[in-house]
This record gives C-alpha cells, sequence and structure tokens, in this order.
C-alpha cells in the first residue's frame, strides 16, 4: 500500500488522500490521470489492468485501486 500511496501522492500532489472515496467521483482523479496511474501500476507492481476493469469503482479510493492489484496478482 505504500507504493502506492507514494504513487497517488506524485500523481495528485497536495491533495488529501486518506480516507477518500471520491477520487473519481470528485474529479481528482480523471481520465489523464487514471492512464498514468495504470502505466505506474503496471511498473511497480508488475500487473496488467484490462480494460474491463477501467471501471470508476476501481479507482474511487486507494483501498479499492489497492484491491483491483492484489486481485489482478
Amino acid at each position: 500500500m505504500k507504493e502506492l500511496m507514494e504513487i497517488l501522492e506524485d500523481l495528485l500532489p497536495g491533495i488529501p488522500l486518506e480516507g477518500r472515496t471520491d477520487l473519481v467521483e470528485s474529479g481528482d482523479l480523471d481520465s489523464m490521470t487514471i492512464l498514468n496511474l495504470i502505466s505506474d501500476i503496471s511498473d511497480e507492481f508488475d500487473v496488467e489492468i484490462p480494460v474491463s476493469e477501467v471501471v470508476p469503482e476501481n479507482f474511487q479510493s486507494p483501498e479499492a485501486i489497492m484491491a483491483l492489484i492484489e486481485k489482478l496478482q
């Protein structure tokens, strides 16, 4: 989770992440940022995120993103 939080903090500087469940809904995590995030996750965790998994529910919170990573590992 630490690695994921570092990636998110780099992509979203100055945006509070703790306890968030609305990263997509709020617009903090937009489509371009999600593409960058997917690339960073692929590099860091050695997982490929299929297009079918690129849905808002999987990116609403750091915990949801981590659950997706764990599911794909």
